[in-house]
């Protein structure tokens, strides 16, 4: 089982980029990345740049500052491209777990919104796994020199594993699985890869929306399951029970709370 929060995704941290070759290499690095973006015309041209550039602090070939200043241009420019690359990425987030209290307040607008399980007995992704919460969050230049220039494919899942499956350990709450795919052409619009297994309802979820779900999805109940979560009495931990589908379905479509409570009074005119 697999759920997602029906939310706005939060931003997670961008991987700094790691000089751990010499300064020929690194140059060469950013060349063939100019090339293929650029041509090779003004990949020449951007290079004579960024070396005019890094004169401002000395010459970079004698002075140690000025070589310093000249390898964070270079990195700037490699890692800039390298995120551009890497934006042509989707990436589908999943969590464990349906009862982490966090999740529901970070992502489903504060138990307002739904929760949605899947099935992972048969699915589509073709490069589901956990995300990592250990490892170094940082892409080495070694690893991109080895994609980018020798074509080797430990080095470019290294770096893909890195720049989508690594994050801070503050965020092991989440328990995260991910997909990612690239979204050219049509690919990107593609529906989802899971078969639907059940919907959690927030505590806050507005009546309208329940039953707008419940009603999508009769034709496949009781298939799909339906729960409203809730705390007990005396506890922190979230707790579900099965939504009374049949009084939804009798009673037909809610009016949203909001509509229904536009017109009432606040407390200072009843007074």
């Amino acid at each position: 089982m697999l759920t997602h929060e029906a939310s706005t995704t939060l931003l997670t941290v961008i991987p700094p980029i790691r000089t751990d070759t010499d300064l020929a290499s690194l140059e060469k690095l950013c060349f063939k990345i100019l090339i293929d973006v650029y041509g090779r015309e003004k990949a020449i041209k951007e290079m004579a740049n960024e070396r005019y550039m890094s004169t401002e602090c000395g010459d970079y070939r004698t002075d140690k500052k000025a070589q310093n200043y000249y390898i964070r241009l270079l990195r700037s420019q490699i890692k800039r491209h390298v995120d551009a690359e890497m934006a042509e990425w989707g990436v589908l987030s999943l969590a464990s777990r349906w009862d982490c209290v966090l999740m529901w307040s970070h992502y489903a607008e504060k138990h307002q919104g739904f929760c949605i399980e899947y099935d992972l007995d048969t699915h589509a992704c073709s490069d589901l796994k956990p995300v990592t919460y250990k490892s170094n969050r940082s892409i080495t230049v070694s690893d991109l020199i080895d994609w980018k220039i020798h074509n080797v494919e430990a080095a470019k899942r290294s770096v893909l594993d890195t720049y989508f499956f690594a994050k801070a350990p503050q965020w092991g709450y989440e328990e995260e699985w991910r997909d990612i795919y690239q979204m050219n052409g049509a690919k990107g619009a593609l529906q989802s890869p899971f078969q639907v297994s059940g919907v959690y309802f927030g505590l806050r979820c507005d009546p309208s929306v329940q039953t707008s779900l419940v009603k999508l999805f009769a034709n496949y109940y009781p298939k799909i399951k339906f729960y409203d979560v809730y705390f007990p009495e005396r506890s922190s931990r979230l707790k579900r029970r099965p939504t009374d589908c049949d009084e939804i379905n009798a009673l037909g479509v809610k009016t949203s709370a909001h509509v229904a409570l536009r017109d009432m009074p606040d407390e200072s005119e009843t007074r």
